[in-house]
């Protein structure tokens, strides 16, 4: 059950797309732990969005609403028999993605800012985001998380100095930047969660995915994930 003591975040990862028979997002996530426990601070509890979400845009802005609901039963680790909790405040949202389309496949790219047009690749149905839609919904061009990506970043640097990385306002304007847009538009179309307004962060995972690289994946994204958590916007959670 969760406690004041607590924060809770829901990590995404994929399955295979595009031409690569592996996503290190869905290995990485798969690889993280249930819990970060922490002397003095609030323990994290991980909850994994363990579905193999379609390639469609509609589907991602389903899966959003599916997240920010919390109910229990989507994610990972499952409940105990005798868990009678249905629902989890979800704190904030992860959404990790392997790095494609031609960027440095050996960099962590650590996400911002997503786009609301621009999308001119289709997804597996052959249809391409519906701006006009989302025009119509009032929803601003760009959306930007309200965690302190850089201070936690550099966190992460400080950490590992030998990891190529970045702070980015470039998400590739696919489906990762779709996501990230998706999710951080949500609080802004449902009363029920406006304020999780802004708590969402997207970061890019390189292509190594033997071992060695998912451990320095999964170790990278642990110390993230606690920086994040250390934001004074949770102050009053």
């Amino acid at each position: 059950m969760a406690s004041p003591s607590t924060l809770n975040v829901v990590v995404t990862g994929n399955p295979p797309f595009m031409e690569y028979d592996y996503n290190t997002s869905q290995l990485v996530r798969d690889a993280l732990p249930h819990i970060i426990k922490r002397s003095n601070q609030k323990d994290i509890r991980i909850f994994k969005d363990f579905r193999d979400t379609l390639d469609t845009y509609d589907d991602v802005r389903y899966v959003s609403r599916d997240i920010w609901s919390g109910r229990r039963l989507l994610f990972l680790p499952k409940p105990e028999p005798n868990d009678k909790e249905e629902h989890i405040d979800v704190h904030f949202i992860l959404h990790l993605g392997m790095i494609a389309l031609g960027w440095d496949s050996n960099q962590f790219r650590f996400e911002t800012m997503a786009h609301r047009d621009g999308y001119n690749l289709p997804g597996d149905d052959g249809k391409l985001v519906d701006s006009d839609q989302l025009r119509q919904l009032g929803l601003p061009e760009t959306l930007s998380t309200s965690l302190d990506v850089e201070t936690a970043w550099r966190k992460d640097t400080d950490i590992q100095e030998d990891v190529t990385s970045c702070v980015s306002g470039d998400a590739g304007l696919y489906f990762c930047e779709f996501r990230l847009y998706s999710s951080l538009a949500e609080p802004l179309l449902c009363k029920e969660f406006k304020d999780k307004k802004g708590r969402v962060v997207f970061q890019h995972l390189p292509q190594a995915h033997d071992s060695k690289a998912i451990e320095l994946a999964r170790d990278i994204t642990i110390t993230y994930i606690a920086s994040l958590a250390d934001d004074p916007i949770f102050n009053t959670d």
